[in-house]
Protein backbone atom coordinates (compact mmCIF):
# COMPACT_ATOMS: atom_id res chain seq x y z
CA UNK A 1 0.00 0.00 0.00
CA UNK A 2 1.36 3.39 -0.98
CA UNK A 3 0.82 6.14 1.53
CA UNK A 4 1.56 9.73 0.65
CA UNK A 5 4.23 11.32 2.76
CA UNK A 6 2.41 13.93 4.83
CA UNK A 7 4.34 15.88 7.40
CA UNK A 8 3.07 17.07 10.76
CA UNK A 9 3.42 20.66 9.51
CA UNK A 10 1.09 19.93 6.56
CA UNK A 11 -1.48 18.38 8.91
CA UNK A 12 -1.31 21.42 11.18
CA UNK A 13 -1.73 23.79 8.23
CA UNK A 14 -4.76 21.85 7.02
CA UNK A 15 -6.32 21.85 10.50
CA UNK A 16 -5.67 25.58 10.84
CA UNK A 17 -7.24 26.28 7.43
CA UNK A 18 -10.30 24.22 8.35
CA UNK A 19 -10.66 25.96 11.72
CA UNK A 20 -10.35 29.36 10.05
CA UNK A 21 -12.98 28.48 7.45
CA UNK A 22 -15.42 27.30 10.14
CA UNK A 23 -14.82 30.46 12.19
CA UNK A 24 -15.42 32.72 9.18
CA UNK A 25 -18.67 30.95 8.33
CA UNK A 26 -19.86 31.24 11.92
CA UNK A 27 -19.13 34.97 11.96
CA UNK A 28 -20.61 35.65 8.52
CA UNK A 29 -23.98 33.96 9.12
CA UNK A 30 -25.37 36.64 11.48
CA UNK A 31 -24.53 39.35 8.95
CA UNK A 32 -26.85 37.80 6.37
CA UNK A 33 -29.69 36.58 8.53
CA UNK A 34 -30.75 36.81 12.13
CA UNK A 35 -33.37 34.73 13.86
CA UNK A 36 -34.44 33.00 10.66
CA UNK A 37 -34.96 36.26 8.76
CA UNK A 38 -33.13 38.13 6.04
CA UNK A 39 -33.08 41.89 6.64
CA UNK A 40 -33.60 44.66 4.13
CA UNK A 41 -32.48 48.05 5.45
CA UNK A 42 -33.00 51.34 3.69
CA UNK A 43 -35.58 54.00 2.93
CA UNK A 44 -39.02 53.71 1.41
CA UNK A 45 -38.92 54.55 -2.30
CA UNK A 46 -42.61 53.77 -2.89
CA UNK A 47 -45.53 51.50 -2.01
CA UNK A 48 -47.71 50.34 -4.91
CA UNK A 49 -50.23 47.47 -5.00
CA UNK A 50 -48.90 45.97 -1.74
CA UNK A 51 -45.31 46.03 -2.99
CA UNK A 52 -42.87 48.03 -0.87
CA UNK A 53 -39.81 49.26 -2.75
CA UNK A 54 -36.89 49.86 -0.40
CA UNK A 55 -33.92 51.92 -1.56
CA UNK A 56 -30.81 50.23 -0.14
CA UNK A 57 -27.10 50.94 -0.52
CA UNK A 58 -27.00 48.20 -3.19
CA UNK A 59 -30.10 49.31 -5.12
CA UNK A 60 -33.86 49.03 -4.92
CA UNK A 61 -35.45 45.92 -3.39
CA UNK A 62 -39.13 45.04 -3.89
CA UNK A 63 -40.86 43.33 -0.97
CA UNK A 64 -44.44 42.06 -0.98
CA UNK A 65 -46.81 43.00 1.84
CA UNK A 66 -49.82 40.90 2.85
CA UNK A 67 -52.42 40.75 5.62
CA UNK A 68 -49.96 38.90 7.91
CA UNK A 69 -47.17 41.49 7.52
CA UNK A 70 -46.65 43.24 10.87
CA UNK A 71 -45.94 46.95 10.46
CA UNK A 72 -44.77 48.98 13.44
CA UNK A 73 -43.23 52.31 14.33
CA UNK A 74 -41.44 52.22 17.66
CA UNK A 75 -43.59 50.10 19.94
CA UNK A 76 -46.81 51.05 18.16
CA UNK A 77 -48.71 49.19 15.47
CA UNK A 78 -48.65 51.02 12.13
CA UNK A 79 -50.31 50.64 8.73
CA UNK A 80 -49.26 50.55 5.09
CA UNK A 81 -50.28 54.23 4.85
CA UNK A 82 -47.51 55.02 7.37
CA UNK A 83 -44.86 53.85 4.87
CA UNK A 84 -43.99 57.25 3.40
CA UNK A 85 -41.25 57.83 0.81
CA UNK A 86 -37.98 58.64 2.56
CA UNK A 87 -38.91 56.84 5.80
CA UNK A 88 -36.21 54.54 7.12
CA UNK A 89 -37.26 50.91 7.40
CA UNK A 90 -35.99 47.49 8.37
CA UNK A 91 -37.89 44.68 6.66
CA UNK A 92 -37.68 41.08 7.88
CA UNK A 93 -38.25 38.42 5.23
CA UNK A 94 -38.28 34.72 6.20
CA UNK A 95 -34.89 33.23 5.35
CA UNK A 96 -34.95 31.48 1.99
CA UNK A 97 -38.31 33.00 0.99
CA UNK A 98 -38.71 32.73 -2.77
CA UNK A 99 -41.62 35.20 -3.02
CA UNK A 100 -40.11 37.89 -0.72
CA UNK A 101 -43.22 38.43 1.42
CA UNK A 102 -42.35 40.59 4.42
CA UNK A 103 -42.93 39.12 7.88
CA UNK A 104 -42.49 42.54 9.48
CA UNK A 105 -41.63 46.14 8.66
CA UNK A 106 -40.15 48.39 11.33
CA UNK A 107 -40.46 52.09 10.47
CA UNK A 108 -37.60 54.18 11.85
CA UNK A 109 -38.00 57.34 13.84
CA UNK A 110 -37.77 60.46 11.72
CA UNK A 111 -34.59 62.37 12.23
CA UNK A 112 -34.87 65.77 13.88
CA UNK A 113 -34.75 68.79 11.59
CA UNK A 114 -31.34 70.39 11.25
CA UNK A 115 -30.68 73.01 13.90
CA UNK A 116 -29.85 76.42 12.52
CA UNK A 117 -28.29 79.17 14.54
CA UNK A 118 -30.51 82.26 14.87
CA UNK A 119 -29.73 85.08 12.52
CA UNK A 120 -28.10 88.13 14.05
CA UNK A 121 -29.17 91.57 12.90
Amino acid sequence: MNRPNITITEIRRGALALALAVALLALAAPAFAHGGFDHVRGTVAKVDNNVLTVKTAKGDVDVKLNAQTQISKGNQKAAVDDLKPGSRVVVDIPEGSKDAVAHSVQIGVSSAPAHHAPEHK
